[in-house]
């Protein structure tokens, strides 16, 4: 009997030379090492490696040693979305291709990835249960948008409508009759600067947004009694009864005075629990825990009513200085890093297990 196979479609890594020439290898090998023991296997390929006219692609998969060959292998019917756009060239040149994957009545994708952070935004919106978690957001037209909103908050964040890990991320603040603008830009350097008035806040946004989808929302007070940020990232997936379930909670915190808590920043994982209990007493924690818990529970149902089957979910949340808790983000495609971080290696085993649990149940339908 032929073993089942879950495709695994991946952005090719440029600019550095690897074997296998993409990102996230080691979740990948652990995927494989979790797929034979429901004698199935993976098959990692980059869309642009298809061969249309055979229905084949040209990828990788993993020997019974953990070692990665080479292969060509007739194209899988089920596939796991994990290409990464590293900026919006990227994204433009792998998009035909995973358009002809989607339209395709013979391939299923595990989960239809999410369009970006205001889609995202106008999905949720239509539940009333989390509008108190919503921050106003809206699409960056001029910077007449950043004023307005620092004029009615106090401040301002801009953040790429499809971006991630931080990049292109600033937060503009009203500082010594000007402007302090603190953040990262699109390769993940810091940015701090100040602005006098309001012509070189303009000038610099102009220069810094250029031509990319951009949006506006209120700058929140999301850190620690030390000033250090700090955000809580929840995973959600899919099991293998085809129910959500939340895999795990952790903490992120960045260095003190910057403005993300983002890994890929120089930020910690921490324990939610230690966390919590360290920064908030027992009744406030146990409330914290709850609405983290009703936030879980709707988001999945209200994006996958609105926007279609999803596998699973990262939410970043924040706590502002009032204990107000605000949805900052949600992932279609969610990293587990953090639980090693935290050292909470159950929780990213079971992370691992959990999509081709899935997936096994999807192909055996």
């Amino acid at each position: 009997m032929m073993k089942q196979t879950l495709g695994i479609i991946v952005c090719r890594e440029t600019g550095v030379k690897k074997t296998p020439p993409f990102y996230e290898t080691p979740y990948f090998m652990q995927l494989a090492q979790e797929a034979r023991n429901w004698g199935m296997d993976i098959f990692v390929f980059v869309p642009t490696d298809i061969r249309w006219d055979e229905r084949t692609a040209t990828g990788w998969t993993v020997r019974l040693d953990d070692t990665w060959v080479k292969t060509v292998r007739p194209l899988p019917n089920l596939i796991y979305d994990r290409c990464y756009y590293h900026n919006l060239r990227e994204y433009h040149f792998y998009k035909p291709y995973i358009k002809r994957l989607c339209s395709d009545p013979k391939v299923r994708l595990l989960g239809t990835p999410l369009k970006g952070k205001l889609q995202t935004y106008d999905i949720l919106k239509q539940n009333p249960e989390l509008h108190p978690f919503l921050p106003p957001t809206r699409l960056y037209q001029s910077p007449a948008d950043v004023f307005e909103c620092i004029a009615k908050y106090r401040g301002a964040v801009t953040k790429p409508n499809g971006g991630s890990h931080g990049r292109g991320v600033a937060a503009i603040i009203p500082a010594q009759e000007g402007y302090l603008v603190r953040g990262r830009d699109q390769q993940n350097l810091i940015v701090s600067r100040y602005f006098k008035n309001d012509r070189e806040l303009s000038s610099w946004l102009d220069s810094f947004i250029r031509q990319s989808r951009y949006i506006v929302q209120p700058y929140l007070s999301l850190y620690t009694s030390d000033r250090r940020p700090f955000d809580i990232r929840i995973l959600i997936q899919k099991n293998e009864h085809m129910q959500w379930e939340v895999t795990g909670m952790a903490v992120r915190t960045g260095k003190p005075k910057s403005i993300t808590s983002n890994l890929h920043g120089g930020g910690e994982a921490i324990n939610i629990q230690s966390f919590l209990e360290t920064h908030y007493g027992q009744q406030e924690m146990d409330f914290i825990l709850a609405q983290l818990y009703q936030i879980s529970e709707t988001v999945p149902h209200t994006i996958e009513a609105h926007h279609g089957t999803l596998v699973e979910l990262g939410l970043d949340i924040g706590i502002d200085r009032l204990g107000r808790i605000w949805i900052l983000e949600v992932n279609s495609k969610p990293g587990r890093t953090i639980f090693l971080k935290t050292g909470e290696l159950q929780l990213r085993q079971r992370a691992v297990q959990l999509p081709i649990r899935y997936a096994r149940a999807l192909l055996e339908q």
